[in-house]
């Protein structure tokens, strides 16, 4: 028969583990922090339908075409405040050809939307307000959701590089 015992274990060898624990999991969230951000996309109507949550890369803002990119917002009041983080989809990038009309927009005569603009009415516009046609200049670029109502370029205009915080990785 063993019997138990009722001796206690040292305490410093554990109080040394739990702090080395310790230390690494605040090393690995500082870390992580540096270098990363975790975003969640709270909209109900969302302009990238299916993603809910994104990671965005702080040290990746290398221009790719079609990539997720997180970008701060500048003079979209009252929409958004300046500094609001949106998400959206390079589509555009100096010296392509942007084209709005009745038929969708084009750039460099692909169709990437219809010319729906369904959010016009929210500005006391009419969908031909916001047609035309432009050629990108240096330091401008064209981000869209996917959404017909994503309230994007086609309303806004274009984004700086400065604008450009980061890459975005959907998550789910």
């Amino acid at each position: 028969m063993v019997m138990a015992s009722n001796v206690r274990k040292p305490w410093l060898p554990f109080l040394a583990k739990a702090m080395v624990l310790s230390c690494s999991i605040i090393a690995f969230i500082l870390w992580f922090k540096e270098n990363y951000v975790l975003g969640d996309d709270t909209q109900l109507v969302k302009c990238i339908p299916g993603i809910d949550w994104y990671l965005g890369d702080r040290h990746d803002r290398e221009i790719v075409r079609d990539a997720i990119y997180r970008v701060s917002s500048r003079g979209l009041e009252p929409i958004y405040d300046d500094g609001t983080v949106l998400v959206k989809y390079l589509r555009g990038v100096p010296g392509d050809h942007i084209l709005i009309n009745e038929n969708g927009i084009f750039i460099n005569n692909e169709k990437v939307a219809s010319g729906n603009l369904p959010l016009a009415g929210k500005f006391n516009k009419q969908r031909s307000d916001f047609y035309g046609e432009r050629i990108l200049q240096d330091d401008e670029y064209w981000l869209m959701g996917t959404s017909e109502v994503s309230f994007d370029p086609r309303y806004w205009g274009t984004v700086s590089y400065e604008q450009i915080l980061s890459r975005a990785y959907p998550l789910f």
